[in-house]
């Protein structure tokens, strides 16, 4: 299993863990609060494996799913993932991924981007930008490590930091 299929797991747990949000009655209580999330008041920078990020105001954490230096054997190597999601009351999903593989030092030439992405830079990081149906991802290596950030396009650019 390569890398791409090991990212592509974290977003699928995410679309799973918003599906309940069809049971919650919007008059009688919050999606957030069915979800037992509590919104950020205000923009709040947050450490993730060691590297840091903004989370917007109003996002809050989904705790339920979160990966919090999780250790996998992927037949290559060891890997180790966190990963983190955040909603907003809309509904709006924010998911931020670290990895850090045992044997390996990610650097921009170590990434592989997915099809269709673009080199581009967003607060001094140089990394690789996909957008699809609004929905944007940005890829970047920082201290060795494999940072992906996924959220809506208006999003992605205030969380790196």
């Amino acid at each position: 299993m390569n890398l791409k299929h090991f990212l592509l797991i974290g977003l699928m747990i995410a679309v799973i863990a918003v599906s309940p949000l069809s049971a919650a009655d919007d008059d009688d209580i919050s999606m957030l609060e069915a979800l037992d999330i509590t919104p950020f008041t205000e923009d709040t920078n947050v450490t993730i494996d060691g590297v840091d990020f903004n989370i917007p105001k109003g996002y809050g954490e989904q705790k339920d799913i979160t990966k919090d230096n999780d250790t996998y054997d992927l037949g290559f190597g060891e890997v180790t993932l966190s990963n983190y999601q955040y909603m907003n009351e809309d509904g709006m999903l924010l998911n931020i991924q670290v990895i850090f593989a045992k044997d390996k030092n990610f650097t921009m030439d170590a990434l592989t981007p997915d099809d269709g992405s673009t080199k581009k830079t967003i607060n001094d990081k140089e990394g690789f930008y996909t957008e699809t149906d609004g929905i944007a991802t940005f890829m970047y290596a920082q201290d060795g490590k494999s940072v992906q950030i996924m959220g809506d396009k208006d999003i992605v650019e205030k969380v790196v930091i």
